[in-house]
């Protein structure tokens, strides 16, 4: 076939820090041509002359956020294609933009690799109508690719599905459901990420925000649910426990709750010899409380419980914990950073507790101390930026072939070489992400056998879109359980 000929739509912290350098080495793609908005042709401008990096650049004449690309945008966008023979698209936009790029590229026959989460909107946490919407989005863009040709590749970056640490722990589920046909009957998921935003950043920043109604959960949590939910469902192998019921309860903690945990007072202890530019008094809390509590209503923290069912009876339940309001390494007031993606004091703690009936037990946990290359003798260990531990229990009384405790560590998993500015084992697994997408499209793999394929992605959607239906009901004084059928296609994929 001829060489895959790549358009990269967004190209920020992300593209940059893993999408181009990474294809740039890639000789099976020819990265062709990259688009992003007037705002930022001077940061990339900047990026592709300081990394000597000759790549034709283009800039739209909007930024408006829709379903659909204007004519103009439209017209625009395929001459790009057309001028540069491209037939492959990375979307790594803003979330919002997210559902125009891909419908556009469905509808010209361009395989597509796009960020999670697949759509998010503006309000989402607070409004049910637009929490709704996120799944009917997932439809709308299943109608056109299911109509598509066959060999069209859809994939979304969900790089834990190629981590070879949840892998492994897959396969250990699976093993255990193949002798005792036992379904995860419950997973205890937490992620911090320690975004730490002083009070006026976070009414006022517009990179990963929290105040156009949508925060964690569209960022970092997507990873936590999908994997959950890919790991769960792995462990059905009978027809008879298949899920398809649901219950769920989702707790958002907003801004103007995190206003009030850490105060202007508080801020002054810590920060003793900074003003106050960052900061919100009380006055002005209290002057701008409804406005905080309608606009500024991204949720930093999101606590939630679902229950997965089969004719009523709970066969899997999963509680999801997702923090950015958690353990950071930020020790300074301005946050002048140029990489506020993966900087800022910004680091990972991650644990999964996975039980698996009577019969096995499986803590995953990933915890980091300090940002990027830091002084730990061995960066495997706890703490270190390479840190990822498997713990292994299993029934060992009953199945005397298994030791009662096992330690897999990432070390015994994949040796992480990266030099320089590395996130470690994710950053490997991205890439991964990468390359199955591009192995895809060259061998024509079909869509079920692809392991972050569009189509693989409907459960976790639908469960994104219901811990935002549930968070918008609390916030209007609603009871807020969500309830109700599965869709069936969860199974088919």
């Amino acid at each position: 076939m001829s060489k895959i000929n790549l358009l990269i739509i967004g190209a920020g912290y992300h593209s940059r820090r893993i999408y181009i350098p990474y294809l740039l080495k890639n000789n099976r793609v020819n990265l062709s041509a990259i688009l992003d908005l007037p705002s930022q042709q001077r940061t990339i401008d900047d990026y592709l002359s300081e990394n000597k990096i000759s790549i034709p650049t283009y800039f739209t004449a909007e930024e408006t956020i829709s379903d659909d690309l204007s004519q103009d945008e439209n017209s625009y966008l395929c001459k790009i294609v057309a001028d540069n023979a491209i037939n492959a698209v990375i979307i790594s936009t803003e979330p919002l933009a997210h559902f125009k790029y891909a419908k556009w590229a469905l509808l010209n026959s361009i395989h597509i690799l796009m960020d999670k989460p697949i759509t998010t909107e503006i309000e989402v946490s607070t409004n049910e109508k637009k929490a709704e919407k996120l799944y009917n989005d997932y439809l709308r863009l299943k109608d056109i690719y299911t109509k598509a040709k066959d060999s069209l590749v859809f994939t979304l970056q969900a790089q834990r599905r190629f981590h070879p640490g949840y892998r492994k722990a897959r396969d250990l589920i699976i093993e255990i459901t193949n002798k005792t046909n036992c379904p995860v009957t419950s997973i205890e998921s937490f992620h911090s990420d320690g975004m730490w935003r002083l009070p006026k950043e976070i009414v006022e920043m517009n990179y990963h925000p929290y105040n156009q109604g949508y925060g964690k959960v569209s960022h970092s949590g997507y990873h936590s649910i999908d994997i959950a939910l890919w790991l769960a469902k792995a462990s059905i192998t009978d027809p008879t426990k298949q899920y398809n019921q649901f219950s769920l309860y989702t707790s958002f903690l907003r801004p103007i709750d995190f206003f009030h945990q850490i105060t202007f007072q508080d801020y002054k202890k810590v920060f003793p010899n900074n003003d106050n530019s960052l900061l919100l008094t009380k006055e002005d809390i209290e002057i701008n409380e409804s406005f905080y509590e309608k606009y500024i209503s991204g949720e930093l923290d999101a606590h939630t419980i679902l229950s997965l069912k089969k004719d009523g009876k709970i066969m899997t339940q999963i509680g999801s914990h997702l923090v950015h309001n958690g353990f950071s390494q930020r020790g300074w007031f301005q946050s002048n950073l140029k990489d506020l993606y993966k900087g800022n004091g910004r680091l990972r703690h991650e644990s999964y507790t996975i039980e698996q009936g009577p019969f096995q037990c499986i803590i995953i946990n990933a915890f980091q101390s300090l940002e990027i290359k830091n002084e730990l003798n061995n960066p495997y260990s706890v703490g270190g930026e390479h840190h990822f531990d498997i713990h292994i229990f299993r029934n060992s009384s009953l199945y005397k072939e298994y030791e009662p405790y096992e330690l897999i560590t990432m070390q015994d998993l994949r040796i992480i070489d990266d030099i320089g500015y590395s996130r470690g084992h994710q950053e490997v697994a991205r890439r991964d992400c990468v390359d199955e997408f591009i192995q895809a499209i060259e061998n024509h793999i079909p869509r079920q056998k692809q392991e972050s394929n569009f189509l693989n992605h409907e459960f976790s959607t639908f469960v994104l879109s219901k811990i935002y239906a549930s968070s918008s009901k609390e916030f209007h004084g609603k009871n807020p359980i969500s309830k109700g059928m599965l869709p069936e296609d969860i199974w088919k994929s």
